[in-house]
């Protein structure tokens, strides 16, 4: 039997997984924005020693028109950023290499959770350095 302060970190855990998996799939907040036929999924979230500080684990995946589209993803992606003027485009990856990305996401979070606070977004790999 759990007690009630496991409960109730189960349901914010799965309010902020959720949370979360809006804000990945929001073309106006998401980091992922260069790479906007990707469905993104949160496949885990942990918490750190607080509720603050949040682990995350999220893959993408195409969209199912895109997966019939001759043109390789990358490929698109690469035209796409070169017509903006760009050398590259920012993927999933990369919001965990920057931490202005996942500063974004974490700004996100107390809009939509209405929060008290801005949590720190980190990999779920990252979890054995804290």
């Amino acid at each position: 039997m759990q007690n009630v302060n496991t409960q109730k970190r189960l349901a914010h855990k799965r309010k902020v997984q959720a949370a979360l998996q809006c804000i990945l799939n929001d073309p106006a907040v998401m980091p992922n924005a260069d790479c906007a036929d990707l469905v993104v999924s949160v496949s885990r979230i942990e918490f750190g020693r607080t509720v603050r500080e949040i682990f995350i684990d999220v893959f993408g995946r195409p969209r199912a028109a895109i997966s019939q589209v001759d043109e390789p993803m990358h490929d698109k992606y690469m035209r796409e950023a070169r017509e903006r003027g760009e050398d590259t485009y920012i993927d999933l990856t990369d919001m965990f290499v920057f931490p202005k990305l996942t500063a974004v996401i974490g700004a996100a979070l107390p809009k939509q959770l209405q929060l008290q606070y801005i949590p720190m977004i980190k990999r779920i790999s990252d979890i054995a350095d804290s």
